[in-house]
């Protein structure tokens, strides 16, 4: 594991892979970044790209500031093009969930050279209206400390392992809400859907609350398109890589080959 030093906060991050262009991976929001090794995306994307896997600000083993602006989704583009830089990779595929798709969506919008193409799942580029109604009740859930409630109330389906339920609930609370408050606030990108010039992928399904959300953004935007899979199955906290890589993998390979 190695760190990188960003706004002054140590974001830690792994490498995996020896060959092809990098692959930025970005969990959701509380997910371990082992994750995508746990559910086999590690071992499967690794033959095609380089990877780099980001652990966020205020989760995992990376730094935990109590400070709401350390925490918005233009404060996290920042650790993810310092955490690029220090291994030297001018652009990269990104593949984001939950609020991982929601840094993918903005560098998208701020910084259409270092992102070659996006992928994402469990998130869509407006603003979580849906989410904002549980805001107080999520947050009041995290900030009383009882981490353990709100995994069981609102990740009870994500399948979490042992050992990721061990580090989430060493995690800071405060930190948590912090994360998920700036995450839910975020405006999204609205209008200039229409203006990025980024190829993107966007899973979605229709037991997903935001299936009608993610199929008009994948219409909207001028080199997006939305696969709509047969069903929403969670593995590690993350849509299991079962549904994602085969379809991931043929998107990327026909983008590699028109470039």
């Amino acid at each position: 594991m190695s760190i990188v030093v960003s706004n002054k906060q140590k974001i830690h991050y792994e490498l995996a892979g020896d060959k092809g262009p990098w692959m930025l991976l970005h969990p959701p929001h509380m997910i371990p970044m082992n994750a995508w090794k746990e559910d086999g995306y590690v071992k499967q994307l690794e033959q095609d790209f380089r990877l780099v896997l980001i652990e966020p600000l205020g989760q995992g083993y990376s730094d935990a500031p109590k400070d709401y602006s350390h925490y918005t989704i233009s404060s996290r583009i920042r650790h993810v093009l310092d955490v690029m830089r220090e291994v030297q990779a001018d652009y990269t595929y990104f593949l984001g969930m939950g609020l991982g798709a929601q840094v993918g969506f903005q560098m998208s919008k701020e910084f259409p050279r270092r992102i070659r193409s996006l992928i994402t799942a469990g998130a869509q580029p407006y603003q979580e209206l849906e989410e904002a109604k549980f805001l107080k009740e999520k947050l009041d859930k995290l900030r009383s400390g009882n981490i353990s409630a709100y995994l069981q109330q609102w990740h009870s389906l994500d399948h979490l392992t042992e050992g990721q339920e061990k580090v989430i609930l060493q995690g800071d609370a405060e930190a948590y809400a912090l994360g998920l408050e700036a995450s839910i606030n975020w405006e999204g990108l609205g209008d200039d859907l229409q203006s990025l010039g980024t190829t993107t992928l966007l899973f979605t399904a229709k037991a997903e609350s935001r299936f009608l959300s993610v199929r008009d953004a994948g219409k909207r935007m001028r080199y997006g398109r939305y696969m709509i899979l047969p069903k929403v199955l969670y593995s590690h906290g993350l849509w299991s890589s079962e549904l994602i890589i085969k379809p991931l993998l043929e998107f990327t390979r026909r983008d590699r080959s028109n470039n």
